[in-house]
């Protein structure tokens, strides 16, 4: 067996009164590459967490061989202020080469450079190998893209050289470009890394997975490709197993009551000719009690096999109720003619060489927003909104608009799924909100704990039934990656619900395959 990276021994985590998490988990990780997937609200993020040192489990032990080095998924999501040179840490080394070189160092300059002569140089190069420009260094964090902020992250983590890498949806905001150099540097790094992802193309460059389901941990060793064969086995014998069970129950309890009503016959018989009286009481009470006692083994062998099956149902449908489809009864929105946006000569503001835009969005389209990171896609979208000016050209827009942006704005982190979707759509019953939300599996404690509390893929559900499923519904909904973050199957669905939606949609995406889920026909380009 490889010499592990870091172990878990007993491992468990439970957040009351739910079921735990984790569950005793024994985990042994090596110096490789190893994709961790799971559904939405499995856990794994909480356990990328115990392992990396960050969240102490109720139960169990972490043994860190190596040191270990953290990406969380919201790690792009966050825009301090300081400078990519301050985050990195060498801005004072910097600012301390500049002044050397310009014959004004200071008494504490050199020791603050450290003989790092060729500073600029080098990170030059580390800056490029992540595919960031040298001139990024003095800029504020707050300029960057998703995408730019991810590479930015991976290159802090890339300089503590032996560490083992634990990345937390690493693809969220790399376009197409990024997810491939990213499966190329996991590739050639030395290590080992654990990588949470529902990247569908990602996924496919792993030859182990690890899957998180149930609060307990499956190996699938031939990547993929194994991994959806043994899940299409798991449903294929759950789905038997539902029927069978519901055949036997079926007929367990047809029998059960045959039985009962032959017995009841007996007894009926038997007390028709005790009243005659002319059998002694002795024999009569004798005859009652083995009558009493037939019935009871009748009553025990069958609720011993209803049972059974009972368990063996429940099992089955609480596999098979992961993969049913999300219940989205969309709202439709109002019908509209003619044209819902139109862009002439529209130049977007901050992004570098912005190319002229002219587009004619029809009510009913669907439109697939595609471009490489920071070539202004999310920029668009805040335009169209109404949230930013062009730097030049004009825009029209008719009808109602709603945006949902990769950060999920439009939530307020500190309140509660209910009380966000009461905010947002106002003018239902609690009943109807608490309907709408069980029917994206939010229910009872989920819908009342604060969103900021709930995985992404939990947060996501929430921002689309408020988007797609309140008492009204916009004519154009603008949706920035909404792909990010959520389980393999969930991906499926999402698609599949927004194929049924009336409306017209401008969707953000580096997936292709989502792409093409969801029967896009329009396609709007941008590059930088």
């Amino acid at each position: 067996m490889a010499k592990a990276c870091v172990s878990a021994t007993g491992l468990t985590v439970a957040f009351e009164p739910n079921s735990p998490v984790l569950q005793m988990l024994d985990l042994h990780l090596p110096a490789e590459p190893v994709a961790l997937i799971g559904a939405n609200g499995a856990g794994k993020t909480v356990l990328a967490e115990c392992l990396a040192g960050i969240r102490q489990p109720q139960q169990g032990s972490v043994q860190q061989h190596v040191p270990v080095a953290f990406l969380s998924q919201q790690a792009a999501e966050q825009h301090p202020s300081q400078s990519v040179a301050a985050f990195l840490g060498v801005d004072e080394a910097l600012s301390a080469l500049e002044r050397l070189l310009a014959g004004e160092g200071r008494t504490d300059d050199l020791s603050i450079l450290d003989e790092r002569w060729t500073l600029t140089e080098d990170l030059q190069a580390e800056l490029a190998q992540f595919a960031l420009t040298s001139d990024c260094l003095l800029a504020p964090m707050s300029a960057l893209s998703g995408g730019q902020l991810t590479r930015l992250h991976l290159l802090k983590l890339a300089r503590q050289r032996d560490a083992y890498l634990i990345l937390d949806e690493p693809t969220n905001h790399l376009d197409q470009a990024g997810r491939q150099w990213l499966s190329q540097w996991l590739s050639q790094r030395p290590g080992g890394a654990l990588v949470i992802t529902h990247d569908q193309t990602l996924l496919h460059t792993f030859g182990r997975l690890l899957e998180l389901r149930d609060g307990q941990l499956h190996w699938h060793g031939d990547g993929i490709a194994a991994y959806r064969q043994a899940r299409a086995q798991l449903l294929e014998k759950a789905q038997h197993d539902k029927q069978h069970a519901r055949q036997t129950l079926k007929k367990e309890r047809q029998q059960q009551q045959e039985e009962k009503e032959q017995h009841e016959q007996r007894v009926k018989r038997g007390r028709a000719k005790a009243s005659k009286k002319d059998m002694p009481k002795i024999l009569l009470g004798a005859r009652k009690q083995r009558s009493e006692a037939t019935g009871g083994r009748i009553a025990q062998k069958h609720a011993t096999a209803l049972k059974e099956e009972q368990h063996r149902l429940a099992t089955a449908e609480a596999v098979l109720g992961k993969d049913n489809a999300l219940g989205f009864p969309l709202t439709e929105p109002d019908p509209i003619s003619g044209y819902l946006v139109h862009l002439d000569n529209l130049l977007l503001p901050w992004v570098k060489n912005p190319v002229s835009l002219n587009v004619h969005i029809l009510s009913g389209e669907r439109w697939w927003l595609r471009g490489s990171n920071g070539s202004g896609k999310s920029t668009l979208l805040r335009v169209i909104s109404g949230d930013l000016e062009p730097r030049a050209g004009s825009m029209q827009r008719r009808g109602s608009l709603l945006r949902l942006d990769q950060h999920l704005g439009i939530l307020d982190a500190s309140q509660s799924a209910l009380q966000n979707f009461q905010r947002l759509n106002p003018g239902w019953t609690d009943a109807m909100y608490r309907d709408r939300l069980a029917l994206v599996r939010l229910r009872g404690a989920q819908a009342l704990c604060p969103v900021g509390e709930l995985s992404g893929g939990e947060r996501l559900k929430v921002a689309l039934a408020c988007t797609l499923m309140g008492p009204m519904a916009a004519q154009l909904v603008l949706l920035d990656e909404p792909d990010n973050h959520l389980d393999l199957e969930t991906q499926t669905l999402l698609a599949n619900v927004l194929r049924q939606y009336r409306g017209s949609l401008l969707v953000v995406t580096h997936s292709e395959v989502f792409a093409r889920e969801l029967e896009i026909s329009n396609e709007l380009a941008l590059s930088n």
